[in-house]
Order: C-alpha cells, then structure tokens, then sequence
C-alpha cells in the first residue's frame, strides 16, 4: 500500500537537509495519527538497497540497525558504519574507511557510554536515518515499550525523538542480518554538500511504503 503526503512547510527551508527533515516529521506525524501498524524505515533516493534487506527488517521487534556502506564519488571513498554484533545483539559501533583500512569505535552521544570514545574512537552525533527501522507503536504506544508518554510537547521533532529512542537500549536492538557481517545497504554520496542551499521552497511530497507485518 503506498500513501503520498503532502503539507504546506511552515517556513522557507535554506537547506535541503532542512527540507528532508521537515518531510519525514511529516510522515511520521501521519503514521502516528492514523495509528499505521507496521515497521517504519527511511528508504533514500541515493541508496541502493539488497532485495533481501526488506524481508530482514520485516521480522523487527522493536528495533533494528544494520551496517551501511556510503561511497563518495567525489572523494573516491567508501566508509561503512554500523553496529557490532553478537549474533544479532548489538555490542558496539564502528566506523571503517576501506580506502586506508582503518577501524574506529563510534559512540554516539544521546546513548549510554558504554564504549567510550578514545584515542582509536570517534563520538558521533547520533544515528544516520538510513542505519535503523523501528516498530511504527513507539510513536503512538509507547507503555508497550516501557515508556511513560508519546512524544514529549516539543516533539514536532519526532525524527530526533525516534533517533534517541533507538539508543537508549540496547537489549531491544535487533542487528541485521544476524551477526551484522553482510552488507545490505549503500548510500550514494552525491558530491554537492547536503547542506547546500536551496533556491526556492515547494510544497514537500514525501512517499511512504507502508507494508503490514
């Protein structure tokens, strides 16, 4: 089942990272308002996915987060970033540039420190939209995952607020596939920066596919 969105921006967007964030609020305040019951993931125009990885994130839980292999054209670099995995629990995070071989640990900073960051360790803001799925009730049941309330009153975030929930636990990530050793999905680093300005605003379009568990 597809479900084309459409909504009036509230303001004149300067960036085209502004105009996606603003569209997957978009999409997300949709799912939560129509209570869609399924696995919620942001698929990209610039990625390319393994036709296995939806059968995969079809069996999530709760949550689940996967490695994700970003190629820079630009820069001719290939960097692959996800979790580390024990069969499918997460254990950890890393970063590995194929073009000088080197691994680093990741630790994100709206998760618990349980790797810090050292002298091989990088911190990261938080977790790329395009590396995790997520079980579509957090936004409109949340008592069934342990938390008090919805969205809190600032949250017409709700990307940031689903970015958070996805690292506050780890017992509830599910690593995909099991062992996280496969790489399903690419992302297409076009060479522009995706803080590029934009030069006019339209009315955003975003499309969900919404596949019932």
């Amino acid at each position: 089942m597809y479900r084309h969105l459409a909504f009036r921006p509230e303001e004149n967007f300067t960036t085209a990272a502004a105009e996606a964030h603003a569209q997957r609020n978009a999409a997300l305040a949709h799912v939560e308002k129509h209570r869609l019951s399924g696995v919620v993931h942001f698929a990209d125009a610039a990625g390319v996915y393994d036709t296995h990885f939806f059968e995969e994130i079809r069996q999530i839980e709760a949550f689940g987060t996967w490695p994700v292999a970003t190629m820079s054209a630009g820069e001719k670099k290939v960097v692959v970033e996800g979790p580390l995995c024990s069969a499918s629990k997460v254990v950890g995070w890393f970063s590995r540039n194929f073009n000088d071989g080197t691994t680093r640990s990741v630790t994100y900073n709206t998760e618990v420190d349980l790797n810090p960051a050292g002298a091989a360790g990088t911190r990261a803001h938080t977790i790329d939209v395009s590396g995790f799925a997520f079980n579509s009730s957090i936004l409109w049941d949340p008592e069934r995952w342990g938390r008090p309330t919805s969205l809190p009153d600032t949250s017409q975030d709700s990307i940031k607020f689903v970015q958070e929930v996805v690292l506050e636990d780890r017992t509830k990530l599910k690593g995909i596939p099991s062992d996280c050793s496969q790489i399903m999905v690419w992302q297409y680093d076009v060479p522009s920066s995706p803080n590029t300005p934009i030069t006019k605003t339209k009315t955003a379009t975003p499309k969900t596919h919404h596949r019932r568990r």
